[in-house]
């Protein structure tokens, strides 16, 4: 018996180090920027061949600066690169044509401290406009300490961050509403208390849309839901002819089984996956892993005792 009592307290001790080794450590959080502001992020707006359209965006200079900033403006492609949605601001495609047919107001100007801006911008559309999506970048750059050295390098352009909002644009017209949803996944065995989905979906399309995703999940024999998004779901913008991977993130208690739910949808296409989570630390499984391992042993040295006091009796 003390043997076996000397092999448990070595498991409690090492199940304790186990789980200390493995408690997550939240990340401290950055600083704010000091650059202009500009915007806004994106905004959407509907074109109508052989017409004009009249928009704006904002510059400002913070409150705590303490001189004038001078920019410069551009207006560049907006486009995409692989499923995780890097963006391209340098390719011009039939999606981008857009960029030819904006006209802002200034190129280049300067606000003071605390000053805000707005600057507009022309689109004139062609007759023969092609209907569904366009996409374009205005870009802004803070030219105020260009050609100055700092840290004992001359600023240039090239060293200088862009800021950008984004034009998406629907052209009227004959446009195609076709997507397809590739992929719709939830693990079903964690280690961790994080649970993360995933999905994929595919605008095969000529215009843009947003595709909805909403997670839900229940403990295995309750249905009150630990996180839901159902009232406020996930929504991100699909370009067309394009592909996106999306995931969405939903954190449980450190152990235990759980159903979970998601519900993707895409130009009125759905998709639901179902499934059962079972979320077990790496911890608790060595515990049960080694407990398994103790049995077998355990019955192992009773079987040899008893083959031996078998034996002694013949």
């Amino acid at each position: 018996m003390r043997i076996w009592k000397k092999i448990f307290t070595v498991v409690a001790v090492l199940t304790l180090l186990f789980a200390a080794g493995f408690t997550p450590v939240l990340a401290e959080g950055g600083e704010a920027s000091e650059s202009l502001v500009f915007g806004p992020t994106s905004q959407r707006i509907t074109l109508e061949p052989g017409e004009t359209y009249r928009g704006s965006v904002y510059i400002s200079n913070p409150a705590y600066s303490t001189e004038d900033a001078k920019y410069a403006l551009s207006v560049v492609p907006y486009g995409v690169s692989n499923e995780n949605y890097d963006p391209v601001f340098d390719q011009m495609t039939s999606y981008t044509q857009i960029v030819d047919w904006i006209t802002l107001d200034e190129t280049e100007g300067s606000v003071r401290p605390n000053e805000k801006k707005d600057i507009g911008f022309t689109v004139s559309v062609p007759e023969d406009a092609p209907a569904g999506g366009q996409y374009a970048t205005i870009m802004a750059q803070d030219m105020t300490h260009l050609g100055e050295e700092i840290n004992g390098e001359v600023l240039a352009i090239s060293n200088i961050t862009a800021i950008g909002s984004i034009v998406v644009a629907d052209v009227s017209g004959e446009t195609r509403d076709e997507g397809e949803i590739l992929e719709n996944t939830i693990p079903s065995f964690l280690f961790s208390n994080q649970l993360t989905t995933g999905a994929r979906v595919k605008n095969e399309g000529n215009v843009h849309t947003n595709a909805k995703y909403i997670l839900q999940v229940w403990p295995l024999f309750s249905d009150e839901e630990i996180c839901t998004n159902e009232e406020e779901p996930d929504s991100e913008i699909i370009l067309p002819e394009t592909e996106k991977y999306h995931t969405q993130e939903c954190n449980l208690p450190s152990i235990g089984i759980f159903r979970a739910k998601q519900t993707v949808d895409i130009f009125g296409e759905i998709s639901i996956a179902e499934q059962t989570v079972f979320i077990c630390p790496l911890w608790l499984l060595f515990v049960i892993i080694l407990a398994i391992v103790l049995i077998i042993m355990w019955l192992v040295m009773k079987s040899r005792v008893r083959k031996k006091a078998s034996g002694s009796e013949k």
